[in-house]
């Protein structure tokens, strides 16, 4: 599931999430030395690695120095998932950012780039596609399926047998039920039980939660 990786590192994206996801990578990787690209060109103050350019500058990273291996410390799904498919297209590879304070079975796995941060729980069975992200004391039961470039956010409980569908957006606190189905760009909000499936594109809230688009 993890990858040897070379001298340098490089994180797209250079927020605060870029922050988390840095010291996890350094957890992953203590010998590897990192940079970072943004939007912008530029990073928070307290970063502490170089910013060496803007995100659209990825081809010309891979062909002009000794970079191929990133992690894409971006938040949104969308935006993750662009930069991930920019990056691969321009012959790099993904490594995963796994925190030294998670916890993760044994018969876990999942696909290149994931985010698993301090307190994450992975459990038996569970499959996560690429660059997922299991943010701070969220768990995941056993037997589940989260979909590429879904992000489950902190504090997050998902029970055992879950399926959620690639860029869905679980919310801070949220619950959700054994067996359920989310689909598609759903986004569950901050707190909400998920009590039944819910559709691919729906945004539900609440307890239990109840679509409001």
């Amino acid at each position: 599931m993890m990858v040897d990786v070379g001298a340098n590192v490089l994180l797209i994206g250079a927020g605060g999430h870029a922050r988390v996801c840095l010291e996890a990578l350094r957890d992953t990787h203590p010998s590897a030395d990192f940079v970072a690209v943004s939007r912008t060109g530029t990073g928070i103050d307290s970063l502490g690695i170089p910013v060496i350019g803007t995100d659209i500058d990825l081809a010309i990273i891979t062909e002009s120095s000794d970079t191929a291996t990133a992690h894409v410390a971006i938040g949104s799904n969308r935006a993750r998932k662009d930069a991930a498919n920019r990056w691969l297209a321009a012959g790099g590879t993904l490594v995963d950012a796994v925190s030294r304070f998670s916890m993760v079975s044994n018969s876990a796995s999942w696909e290149p780039g994931v985010a698993l941060l301090p307190g994450a729980v992975v459990n038996a069975a569970t499959r996560l596609g690429s660059c997922v992200i299991v943010n701070t004391n969220a768990s995941i039961d056993h037997d589940c399926l989260v979909g590429s470039f879904a992000h489950i956010g902190p504090g997050v409980a998902v029970a055992g047998g879950v399926t959620i569908g690639e860029r869905a957006l679980v919310g801070v606190g949220a619950r959700i039920l054994p067996g359920i189905t989310i689909g598609d760009d759903a986004v569950i909000g901050a707190g909400a039980v998920v009590i039944r499936d819910v559709p691919p594109g729906s945004v539900v809230v609440g307890v239990p939660a109840r679509p409001i688009r």
